[in-house]
């Protein structure tokens, strides 16, 4: 009787690791895990997710990030995934040693030139709406592409987000035909196919066709990561994390 693989899909920031700025000042920071653009030390590990990180890159027999990184921000990572596959720019690409998986460009090309253009009218109405109707808010927006793929147009804020700017984001999103992801100061307008659940669900089936004795191990740490997740046989998601607290909240 096989074993089966172990198969890791695995978020990144905020679960394998952590920004200098988001830890705090009396955590160790055992390990540099990536650097920004400018090759500087950016994210580190803990004992605790060093400690996870080398039980599953020592056992594994396939780790995937699946990551709202690009490939490019993806080559920053110090971390060694095993099998060479990863999921980034939050489900719109699966690359394979770097590249798109053909499979996965064939199976976008007839939605790239409707997406681009969603993306450019959204931007388009929220470079009038949001000066018009927040002038104070400072923010930046930016249409985001990966490999030559339209991947989501990004909102940052410098401050929160306040409700009524999720509205309109809501609303803008919904014209064009976009999802709206948005947590306290980010938020992104996607196109349908920028999703990780979808990106895992073609990669297990389709790819690495998983097999009934395989074991799936899913971790992440956002609620926009349980609908990935819930196609693994167990979860970890770390306790200072958006996913726990809202699980402490229903337990309670």
């Amino acid at each position: 009787m096989t074993r089966g693989r172990l198969i890791v899909l695995t978020d990144l920031d905020d679960t394998l690791f952590a920004s200098e700025r988001s830890l705090p000042n009396e955590i160790d920071r055992v390990q540099l895990a990536a650097v920004n653009g400018n090759g500087a030390p950016l994210s580190f590990q803990t004992h605790q997710q060093r400690t996870l990180w080398k039980l599953f890159s020592d056992s594994a027999d396939l780790i995937v990030p699946v990551t709202g990184r690009t490939s490019y921000a993806l080559e920053r990572v110090s971390l060694t995934f095993q099998g060479g596959y990863a999921v980034v720019s939050h489900g719109a690409l699966i690359t394979y040693q770097g590249d798109v998986l053909p499979a996965w460009q064939s199976r976008l090309t007839s939605q790239l030139e409707g997406a681009r253009q969603a993306i450019a009218l959204a931007y388009a109405d929220l470079v009038e709406a949001l000066p018009r109707h927040y002038p104070h808010l400072q923010f930046t927006l930016r249409q985001l592409e990966d490999l030559s793929v339209p991947v989501y147009l990004s909102i940052k804020a410098v401050e929160e987000l306040p409700v009524k700017v999720h509205e309109l984001l809501s609303s803008i999103a919904h014209i064009h035909g976009l999802t709206l992801h948005a947590n306290t100061r980010n938020a992104a307008l996607r196109p349908s196919f920028t999703c990780k659940a979808q990106a895992c669900s073609f990669l297990m089936d389709e790819v690495i066709m998983r097999q009934p004795e395989d074991t799936v191990v899913a971790l992440g740490d956002s609620l926009s990561d349980l609908s990935f997740m819930a196609q693994s046989d167990m979860a970890i998601i770390p306790t200072r994390s958006q996913a726990w607290n809202a699980l402490k909240e229903l337990s309670q």
